[in-house]
């Protein structure tokens, strides 16, 4: 499933509400797999998973991941995995330094 599109700068907040999240109900993992098709000269990308606690009504900052030039350009199109057992997640981009950024992630529980 699309979980965003049309990125073209770094997160400046976390969301704000459950409804920007991927629903893994159900789903001991996911996958997102980052679409970068769209830049022209991405050097690096830092991503952070978001986890949504119910009791607090918020998001929760997880695990982040930085992918370098040498790994962009190997792999413009990276993805990776986190274990949510049955979360609400989201994927935030944390910075990207390119030249122009126009990202989609898509995500896929399983």
């Amino acid at each position: 499933m699309l979980h965003r599109q049309g990125i073209t700068t770094p997160d400046a907040t976390d969301p704000a509400s459950l409804s920007a999240g991927v629903n893994c109900a159900g789903y001991r993992r996911v996958r997102f797999d980052i679409d970068t098709g769209g830049c022209s000269g991405l050097t690096a990308l830092k991503v952070q998973l978001l986890s949504w606690n119910a009791t607090a009504d918020k998001f929760f900052r997880g695990a982040e991941r930085e992918f370098t030039a040498q790994e962009l350009s190997a792999n413009p199109l990276p993805s990776l995995e986190a274990e949510v057992r049955g979360a609400a997640v989201f994927l935030k981009v944390v910075s990207a330094t390119a030249t122009s950024l126009s990202l989609s992630i898509y995500a896929t529980a399983s």
